[in-house]
């Protein structure tokens, strides 16, 4: 299979409050975003990576998608794009008592929700990505992680499994409060 990528790890040092690693230190792997590309610096990907279509035209059109895709969500429906995902909305709300004291009011907060697919899947991002540590070590904080870069978001926990029985830790994204990152809420 082709790579497509390579993705960068640092160590980091945990200590899972649940789980059969409760209480124990422990050293894991986590993803290092050494860069962000901006909207234009997608659109300038696309166009400059054999896309018959102009910049202009590409930037358009993704607005448009991303517009549209935002009102249909904040409409209720879910959206599928192709091989990409599923696209919904989800919602955190305090607790109250009685069914009938569960109102608007109670709602906290909304997030989106993204579901991979299965071209899209952890087991098939594994496939097409390279995996190396993140750069030369430039120093160690107190909780033993490597200096430089930023970690992905993560709910705190890692090491769970996913549906392909890939150890995972969660990555960032929207998150309501008690969202623990799995995009199942």
């Amino acid at each position: 299979m082709e790579q497509k990528g390579t993705l960068k790890y640092r160590k980091i040092q945990r200590t899972p409050q649940s789980g059969e690693n409760a209480g124990k230190k422990k050293w894991y792997a986590t993803s290092v975003t050494d860069r962000e590309v901006d909207f234009e610096g997608f659109v300038t990907h696309i166009a400059d990576h054999g896309s018959p279509y102009s910049r202009g035209t590409i930037h358009g059109v993704l607005m448009d998608a991303l517009d549209h895709l935002q009102e249909l969500i904040l409409d209720g429906k879910s959206v599928r794009l192709s091989g990409l995902g599923l696209f919904s909305i989800g919602m955190s709300s305090k607790a109250e008592d009685t069914r009938d004291k569960v109102t608007a009011a109670s709602v906290e907060g909304v997030h989106l929700i993204v579901r991979n697919t299965k071209t899209w899947s952890n087991s098939e991002l594994r496939k097409k990505c390279k995996i190396e540590e993140y750069g030369a070590f430039t120093g160690t904080d107190n909780t033993g992680t490597s200096g430089g870069g930023s970690t992905q978001g993560g709910s705190g926990t890692t090491g769970g499994t996913g549906s392909d029985g890939q150890g995972s830790e969660s990555s960032g994204g929207t998150t309501g409060k008690d969202d623990t990152g799995d995009g199942l809420e």
